[in-house]
């Protein structure tokens, strides 16, 4: 009896950019001039990655490709093996302007897109108990364990 070896077959790509470029119209298309510039990029499923830069580098626009907000001019984005051709329900983004509605608590700010997207909202009420303790697991998670409960004129900005 022989013994093998083989080598593990590499994990797919959660997130992959395929040689994606940016372009914000039409114009600047034509000019060759491009917010983005081929970016090649596979993150696998339970990575932690982290895009740094200066203010107006791109990060923001890198999000808004990533969450089909934005459509690339060149190059191919998969999400989960699939391609991504319009905004994504299995994500969100979070802007630094506040955009929180100041007559909701922060849990009930979280709990905003399952009681106003499809196909959560049917069942909000009747899962609702369920939707707040996810949530405030993950507000714990980021650092807001104990304000679920506040209102947002009660945070700090830097929170």
């Amino acid at each position: 009896m022989q013994a093998q070896a083989t080598a593990a077959a590499p994990q797919p790509a959660f997130v992959d950019f395929e040689d994606v470029w940016l372009a914000y119209n039409q114009e600047l298309l034509a000019k060759q001039q491009f917010a983005v510039e081929a970016i090649n990029l596979r993150v696998r499923e339970g990575e932690f990655i982290a895009i740094v830069g200066p203010s107006g580098c791109g990060k923001s626009t890198f999000m808004k490709l990533t969450t089909g907000l934005r459509m690339p001019s060149r190059g191919r984005i998969l999400i989960d093996g699939q391609p991504v051709t319009g905004p994504l329900k299995i994500s969100g983004m979070a802007f630094q302007a506040p955009s929180l509605l100041p007559w909701r608590t922060t849990l009930d700010n979280v709990l905003l897109p399952l009681e106003i997207v499809e196909p959560y909202r049917s069942n909000f009420k009747r899962d609702r108990a369920q939707y707040a303790e996810r949530a405030r697991r993950l507000l714990a998670r980021v650092g807001l364990d104990g304000y679920a409960d506040q209102f947002p004129w009660q945070l700090s900005g830097g929170m």
